[in-house]
């Protein structure tokens, strides 16, 4: 990163504690200050919002075999600090600074970042870093009784459950796009969204070799929703990279998905899932690329404790002809082992089946708690890659404050025919204002 950067971000800390510090002070009786005029900027200005993210965690992660000599650790800690402005003629606009800082001793490795490649140790992707994570302008305002906005600058997206696009809530840096996006409200439940995106800047950092692609891709997103009956979701996504390195990511993808909860009473819900998407290569991609995505899910829920079943399969024929989620953080697992869509053992794809349990314990105040078991194979020739347990507890101290919180997430991989065993862990505390 360069000093420049820095230099922005001093400044921008600067004056939003500044401006925090300016709300908070009283003023002798005996020399009341002269109000500003009641529609100046400083006086909009002291309207505004800041919110603050603070998150220690400390990550451990062996995995067996060449060419680990010995677990990876990581104790980061996450500031991130932002300013959103009041309301003016339908415009707000937002900014937040993101420093990462690792805390202790750590050995750990990020295979594209340069200064932090450890062969010896398995990845886990915390930088080290200081970043404008995001800082963009937005118009919004309601027509004809319908809400339409305009955001244009850096910005988090999701992607309906975020498998194909999605910022990272996990790791300490989030990832975020340049993009301008346009949302609308529409008649009958519907919703749609468009965004064009110049740039991802991915969760290992500025400084990776390729942590901020340039591109030119296009989102857009149809949705029917109804609380408590179903969410139908309408989507393509064209990832066109301008850079060699990734034109081989550069797809084509259109998909249909509906989802769930249905409720039947106050305490019962169905837990369900259809998902069916078609990938192609695009733009910039030398390579053929047909592949299919499929997803399903069903279980209950009763009250707010859900139980699962579920498929997913991310077809692949070849090393190229597989399909590809550059731009969202790691599904399938804990682990990350399956980042990508593996090509291994003799096959490739990757078809996952799993049981899912997830929500509150009640004899545990606060406490939430996701247990899930997946088995692994590939989706050519069905090896059988191996099979993962994942489990996190996360408790919030509600007799300090809601805002604060403490978990452990734990997840272990029993190898059979891809990848070695592993084992990750973490223990983290967490406070948002």
């Amino acid at each position: 990163m360069t000093s420049n950067w820095h230099g922005k971000l001093f400044v921008f800390f600067a004056c939003v504690a500044l401006l925090a510090a300016a709300r908070g002070i009283g003023f002798a009786q005996d020399a009341p200050p002269q109000k500003p005029p009641p529609h100046s900027l400083w006086s909009l200005a002291k309207e505004g919002k800041l919110s603050f993210n603070a998150r220690f965690r400390y990550e451990a992660f062996q995995r067996d075999g060449a060419p680990y000599t010995a677990p990876a650790y990581a104790p980061t800690l996450r500031l991130a600090l932002g300013y959103q402005t009041p309301e003016f003629h339908g415009f707000t606009a937002f900014a937040q600074g993101e420093a990462v800082i690792v805390t202790g001793l750590a050995d750990y490795n990020i295979p594209t970042l340069p200064g932090q490649v450890h062969p010896d140790r398995p990845v886990i992707n915390d930088p080290k870093s200081l970043e404008l994570s995001q800082g963009y302008v937005r118009w919004a305002r309601p027509i004809a009784g319908r809400n339409l906005s305009v955001t244009a600058g850096r910005q988090e997206i999701t992607l309906n459950d975020g498998r194909f696009l999605n910022y990272s809530a996990w790791r300490q840096v989030h990832g975020s796009f340049d993009a301008a996006r346009a949302d609308a409200e529409l008649p009958l439940h519907l919703s749609f969204t468009y965004a064009y995106i110049n740039r991802f800047y991915r969760q290992v950092g500025y400084e990776a070799t390729d942590g901020h692609p340039l591109m030119h891709t296009h989102l857009w997103n149809l949705v029917w929703n109804k609380p408590d009956r179903g969410r139908v979701s309408f989507y393509g996504l064209l990832v066109n990279y301008q850079a060699p390195a990734q034109f081989n990511m550069s797809t084509q993808t259109y998909g249909l998905r509906a989802s769930g909860p249905y409720a039947f009473n106050k305490d019962w819900k169905l837990i369900y899932t259809a998902e069916y998407a078609k990938q192609k290569n695009y733009g910039t991609n030398p390579a053929r690329v047909d592949a299919n995505y499929y997803l399903g899910e069903l279980g209950p829920e009763w009250r707010g404790f859900g139980v699962k079943a579920g498929y997913a399969l991310l077809a692949g024929r070849t090393l190229t002809d597989k399909l590809s989620t550059p731009l969202a953080p790691p599904f399938n697992g804990y682990t990350d082992l399956f980042f990508l869509n593996p090509s291994g053992a003799g096959g490739n794809g990757l078809e996952a089946r799993y049981v899912n349990a997830s929500g509150p314990i009640r004899k545990l105040d606060g406490t939430v708690a996701t247990v899930i078991f997946y088995d692994y194979h590939s989706d050519s020739l069905h090896v059988h890659y191996g099979r993962e347990f994942d489990a996190q507890f996360v408790y919030k101290m509600k007799r300090i404050s809601n805002r604060w919180e403490i978990g452990w997430r734990f997840a272990r991989y029993w190898s059979i025919d891809l990848f070695t065993p592993a084992v990750r862990t973490s223990v983290f505390t967490n406070f948002t204002l």
